[in-house]
């Protein structure tokens, strides 16, 4: 026997036991600094909101500052105020607004987090390349690039173009499967095209969300089939002044950001006011509501597929508005 094990063999009481756990790193389950399981989901990531005019101010200033050579990307991350985090919105999700000026490019690469981008303002001749597929932006599109696709942005027009990132880079960075690579400047173009499973038109989304009828909860919502972003599930919901849903809550996380229109969201305890632009987030297990002080249309951003394909996704309903 070990002078190790015949020192916890030899053990006179739980302290003791402990004292000599401790340097052969075994904590003692009935005396853990923390719970480890608790009856239902906290978190403490916070309902917060960004707006788009203070985004802008500062991207435009950074444009005057620092290319996207220095940069590889010039955008604001949207930053949970949360004790010792620097980067994520949520616990596995991010995002940011970006900014790229005439004439620039912001050169190619990919990585294994999936990302996209819902587009706010460009010039005609903003595009993003995507595995070599070109794609020019308009306001309102939803961009694709999955996981180890390569992709860089380009914009020959006369005026920057700004669009919203988001990305599954926490929990990538949580279960560590991160990788990196960089091309040298833009990939090569080898077709032109707005027909390409990396892209959401705004013109079918708008026809699609126009011809969208309530679902259970009373929303007017579609999901973008995505099937090659595994993470992240891409809803569009439109609002009315007229009606809104009852307040819902899930495990999942979620980012809204508005496409169009204004009004209020409820996330928990707290009220936001937003308008076109701005974006807000709702941790897990808090109750969301929407209302419009005119017509709107949001898009959601969640991890709901991961609560899913793991069995976790737990929805509940207000008894009450």
């Amino acid at each position: 026997m070990t002078d190790a094990r015949k020192a916890l063999a030899d053990s006179n009481n739980l302290e003791d036991l402990r004292h000599r756990l401790d340097p052969l790193d075994f904590m003692a389950g009935w005396n853990k600094h923390e719970a480890s399981l608790w009856k239902e989901p906290r978190t403490a990531y916070k309902p917060m909101i960004w707006h788009w005019e203070d985004a802008k101010a500062g991207l435009d200033a950074a444009g005057r500052l620092i290319n996207a050579e220095q940069a590889e990307r010039r955008n604001l991350f949207m930053v949970n105020p949360v004790e010792g985090n620097h980067y994520a919105s949520l616990r596995t999700l991010v995002t940011a607004y970006q900014m790229i000026l005439p004439g620039e490019t912001a050169r190619t690469h990919r990585h294994s987090p999936n990302a996209l981008r819902l587009v706010l303002d460009v010039a005609d001749d903003c595009y993003t390349v995507v595995d070599g597929v070109r794609i020019d932006m308009k306001p309102g599109d939803v961009l694709l690039t999955p996981g180890m696709c390569w992709h860089g942005h380009g914009n020959e027009g006369k005026r920057p173009g700004y669009w919203i990132d988001f990305l599954d880079v926490p929990l990538v960075q949580l279960i560590e499967p991160m990788f990196l690579d960089l091309w040298e400047g833009l990939q090569p173009v080898d077709k032109v095209t707005r027909e390409s499973e990396f892209v959401f038109p705004i013109e079918q989304t708008s026809k699609d969300l126009a011809a969208a009828k309530r679902d259970e909860h009373g929303r007017v919502r579609i999901e973008l089939d995505a099937p090659s972003m595994p993470t992240t599930a891409l809803i569009m919901e439109k609002l009315t002044s007229a009606h809104h849903a009852p307040p819902i809550r899930s495990t999942e996380n979620q980012i809204f950001a508005v496409l169009s229109g204004s009004g209020t969201s409820r996330i928990g305890h707290e009220s936001f006011r937003w308008s076109r632009g701005d974006v807000f987030v709702a941790p897990s297990w808090h109750y969301v509501s929407h209302k419009a002080s005119e017509d709107a249309v949001l898009f959601c951003v969640s991890d709901r597929p991961v609560h899913e394909k793991l069995g976790f996704l737990r929805v509940e309903v207000a008894a009450t508005m």
